[in-house]
């Protein structure tokens, strides 16, 4: 048996190793099976086995819940993320609402250059994203929250009439 700093260092490098694994590389089928060939095999006390054991297994609980040759996120650091700068954007671009600007999500997340906007603006002009984002989205909450409150003597009514929509 180990001294108990040992087994504990062991027990908390499966654990961070099992983390960051999850975190990095997310869930697919025959993620546990990479995971166990990454987990520290030097301490074997009981209870260092039965973390080893278990982490994995769980791994492979949860991986199973992807679809063949499909990768989840293990982690919603990365959603969060997304969503954060999407806000910031939002900032800076608060009378189109937040609504239009899910199509951006792509530009957030890629790397974009010089180039690639050039390309971009060029093959799809404004008025065609707004155009579509009419057609597919429909009016953002804060275009209905304006509508409703610009005339207060109707305002209740047309208020229920925008809820009525959703």
């Amino acid at each position: 048996m180990p001294p108990p700093l040992e087994e504990w260092k062991a027990l908390l490098d499966v654990a961070i190793t099992t983390e960051c694994f999850v975190r990095k590389h997310g869930l697919w089928q025959g993620a546990e099976v990479e995971l166990s060939k990454r987990l520290d095999h030097g301490i074997a006390s009981p209870k260092v086995l039965q973390l080893r054991e278990q982490l994995p297994a769980f791994v492979r609980n949860e991986s199973l819940k992807a679809k063949p040759d499909e990768h989840l996120l293990g982690s919603s650091e990365i959603i969060e993320s997304v969503l954060g700068k999407l806000k910031r954007l939002e900032q800076s671009q608060a009378k189109s609402g937040f609504t239009g600007l899910v199509l951006s999500v792509a530009a957030v997340v890629a790397e974009t250059t010089q180039e690639v906007v050039r390309k971009a603006m060029a093959t799809v002009p404004t008025k065609k994203v707004l155009e579509w984002i009419r057609e597919h989205l429909g009016q953002s909450v804060q275009a209905k929250r304006k509508i409703a409150f610009s005339n207060t003597k109707h305002a209740e009514q047309i208020w229920d009439q925008l809820f009525d929509e959703l």
